[in-house]
């Protein structure tokens, strides 16, 4: 059995051959039709394979391997069969645990007729070719159990495989049986050891006496054992994970299947059992059951050669870092190599995990890189901060090799991490901003129970309110938005989630009156979040009368309506580039602000404004783009060498919304904590390095020049705002002095403007309204590539 196991393990494919399998063929034919007079299928199946066992013996045969074929079949399909005859013929194989899964076709008459030539043969040839060219010791030993365990048990559920590949062939054949063949090898070394604990306590040599003991016992023993092994999911695991519970877990189901057997034969008459039996019975099928649990383990790692592998430096020697080697070490289909381990812990300095050394720590990683050589760095620490993090890739980024991480969500939840885990590097990764939580009571006190209506539902700030809002059980939300699509996936995906919310989807424009005041009149809001605007400066730039109708003109109506039916409050949803604006979708923004802190005192409605920078993975933004230029290799464009900009995540933005509506009274401005401005040209250049690539060389950056309305710096506060810090240390107030200008006659001149006005009468009255509107026009730059788009609100 197995190709060590074998008398002979290569036969020619000569008459010799031939006339073996027809005579064991033959042989097997008679005592079939002999055993159909028994009632039991079982007993007539055994008596079957009684003639070959002799073959076996003799040595014409194997336990395990191809079953013979009639000569005849053998003729017809003599090229498929030149491979097949190359090893010994066996009792039993894969066709026939197939067969008895499959029953499609009775046995007696499955070798009759076209059917078998049809259907069964070329199966029977196609599993015995898998089998010749993937045979091992393993593969012999699941096959045996398998066909024994035929002869007592019930048949498994039906088998289907229609896999090309040889290999997974087989595997697909076992994993069907896999239960049972743990049981049956459980079976087999219980019964194994008790029977060697006898050998061994009478030194090899058994009376009649021990024998007829032996016999008598070995069922409650068998029994017992196979109780507790199940009890503690013995049978279930899968063995390559096999791990220190699964240890334990044997131990105790050992120990107490001991005691039980102790307690139950102590009691029998068999007072002559011997008590060093118990002992040596433990001992042994301890040793036995945990060698067969390992040998998987064992396998996988002695397979493991890492040729040609990429050889992975992790830095990180804790709980994850040690759960990654091991999963790369024991899955060959991982195309990985660990090299080395980087960790700050001097305790783990010089010492190994899985036979990977630790070799530095985080301020030696250029060292640890030169002497390694590796492929790509994973960081391997789920619990680090942002910050932490983001020192670590600032030491990392000289070394010009593709970084990648875990997820930090493994780490909250403790669960075992995987190198399926690995990911690359996120722009939150690089930016090093802090994640955070909502933890004020008073907002989900706010939603809970309201009717919230959201506009521009299904943009990419919309449509995270949408998510978090509904998450506090509100009860009802109206989804305001005139993009089918966007609304059309928004309502997807909130009733996917949220089932049971309620939901108003309208499809409508906030520049249409009738509209605005129909779905206000119906739905009746308590709380508008009103996040319906155009963003992109360039593009405002050359239609700034959309800008104005949009931003302007429709948050009035918005406005307008909240207070004639009855809001609570209003939030708006402002922008960096509504400070000093120098373009016209920042002017449309800032006169939205305006309005909320004029109309707060005239409106019964409470009136706040948000403001912040720009949102990371919004639709359109920079860093997508980025990311798909430098992964098809392509030229990035960067506007400016000193081009700076604020960046937020869309979850973070969004959470300090609804914190900062919270804290409003009525006419704020409400300013995010953006941390520290970046720069664009060196946000592209790490996107670049990060993923294994040289700036310059590998992927060339083309500097292209400001556009209309770009400004090299953003800023958060206007320099006659008054910065105060409100209880929330990432949120701030700009407070400004009150509007004494007449703002509703500069709305009724925008409200009277159209498509035909003239784009210098348009920005002239947005100067005469703000005065620190800067109509300064930046030399025009090609900016017909989308990957030059700055990233947006």
């Amino acid at each position: 059995m197995g190709k060590g196991f074998r008398p002979f393990t290569h036969y020619r494919f000569c008459d010799e051959a031939q006339k073996t399998a027809m005579a064991s063929e033959a042989k097997r034919q008679a005592f079939r039709t002999q055993g159909a007079f028994f009632k039991s299928r079982r007993v007539a199946l055994l008596l079957n394979k009684l003639p070959q066992l002799f073959n076996v013996l003799k040595g014409e045969m194997s336990l395990v391997g191809p079953k013979p074929e009639s000569p005849a079949y053998v003729a017809q399909y003599e090229e498929a069969f030149r491979s097949i005859l190359t090893v010994a013929p066996g009792i039993t194989d894969l066709s026939s645990i197939e067969r008895q899964a499959n029953r499609s076709l009775a046995p007696e008459d499955e070798k009759a007729g076209a059917a078998y030539t049809r259907r069964r043969l070329p199966q029977r040839i196609k599993l015995a070719k898998a089998y010749v060219q993937c045979r091992s010791f393993s593969i012999d030993l699941k096959i045996f159990f398998s066909a024994m365990l035929r002869l007592f048990l019930t048949s498994p559920a039906p088998f289907r495989s229609e896999s090309e590949k040889e290999e997974k062939q087989i595997k697909d054949v076992l994993f069907h049986f896999r239960g049972s063949i743990i049981f049956s090898m459980h079976l087999v070394a219980i019964v194994a050891c008790n029977y060697a604990a006898f050998l061994l306590r009478f030194d090899g040599s058994l009376s009649s006496e021990l024998n007829l003991l032996f016999l008598k016992t070995i069922p409650f023993v068998a029994l017992i054992r196979l109780a507790c092994l199940y009890s503690f999911g013995l049978n279930h695991g899968l063995w390559r994970y096999t791990g220190v519970r699964d240890m334990l877990n044997l131990g105790w189901a050992v120990f107490i299947s001991s005691t039980l057997i102790w307690g139950l034969i102590h009691y029998l008459p068999w007072a002559a059992y011997p008590r060093s039996i118990y002992l040596i019975d433990s001992i042994l099928l301890l040793v036995v059951l945990s060698v067969l649990r390992s040998s998987k383990r064992i396998y996988s790692t002695l397979r493991q050669t890492g040729v040609g592998a990429r050889k992975v430096l992790i830095i990180g020697a804790g709980n994850a870092g040690e759960m990654i080697v091991r999963d790369m070490k024991q899955d060959r289909r991982y195309d990985s190599r660990p090299v080395a381990f980087i960790d700050d812990d001097p305790k783990k300095r010089f010492k190994k995990i899985h036979n990977i050394p630790v070799i530095g720590n985080t301020h030696e990683i250029e060292e640890a890189f030169a002497n390694v050589h590796p492929d790509e760095i994973l960081i391997a620490i789920p619990s680090a901060s942002p910050l932490e993090i983001k020192k670590i890739i600032n030491r990392c980024k000289p070394l010009q090799c593709p970084i990648k991480t875990l997820p930090s969500l493994a780490s909250a939840y403790g669960r075992k991490v995987s190198v399926s885990d690995i990911r690359m590097l996120d722009i939150e990764d690089l930016i090093g901003r802090a994640e955070i939580h909502i933890h004020d009571p008073a907002v989900g006190k706010k939603i809970e129970g309201k009717r919230v209506l959201i506009t521009g539902a299904g943009g990419s700030i919309g449509s995270e309110l949408c998510r978090q809002v509904a998450a506090f059980h509100p009860e009802e939300m109206i989804l305001f938005e005139r993009n089918e699509n966007n609304l059309y996936r928004i309502e997807l995906d909130l009733l996917e989630k949220t089932p049971d919310l309620p939901l108003r989807c309208v499809l409508a424009d906030i520049v249409d009156t009738e509209r605005v005041n129909q779905v206000f009149l119906e739905a009746q809001p308590q709380i508008v979040f009103h996040a319906a605007a155009y963003k992109h400066v360039p593009m405002m730039e050359k239609n700034p009368f959309e800008a104005v109708r949009n931003n302007i003109i429709g948050t009035y109506r918005l406005l307008s309506a909240s207070d004639r039916y009855g809001v609570e409050e209003f939030v708006l949803i402002s922008t960096d580039k509504a400070v000093s604006p120098s373009s016209v979708m920042g002017a449309s923004k800032r006169v939205a602000e305006m309005m909320v802190r004029y109309f707060d005192g005239k409106s019964k409605t409470k009136l706040v404004s948000v403001r912040f920078g720009n949102v990371l993975e919004s639709s359109g933004s920079i860093v997508p783009l980025f990311r798909e230029r430098i992964k098809n290799r392509q030229v990035i464009k960067v506007t400016h060498p000193e081009v700076k900009r604020y960046f937020i995540s869309l979850q973070e933005a969004v959470q300090l919304v609804l914190e900062a509506s919270v804290l409003g009274v009525g006419g704020e401005v409400f300013v995010l904590d953006m941390g520290k401005a970046i720069k664009i040209l060196d946000l592209a250049k790490t996107m670049i390095t990060l993923s294994g690539f040289t700036p310059e060389d590998d992927i060339p950056i083309q500097m292209i020049g400001l556009r209309p309305g770009e400004k090299l710096h953003e800023g958060l506060f206007e320099d006659n705002e008054e910065v105060i810090q409100t209880r929330h240390e990432k949120i701030r107030l700009a407070r400004n002095e009150k509007i004494s200008i007449d703002l509703l006659s500069y709305i009724e001149r925008f409200a009277a403007m159209d498509a035909q006005t003239c784009p210098k009468d348009i920005k002239s009255l947005l100067k005469e309204l703000i005065p620190s509107y800067l109509q300064s026009a930046p030399p025009l730059a090609s900016v017909s590539d989308p990957a030059a788009e700055e990233s947006k609100v």
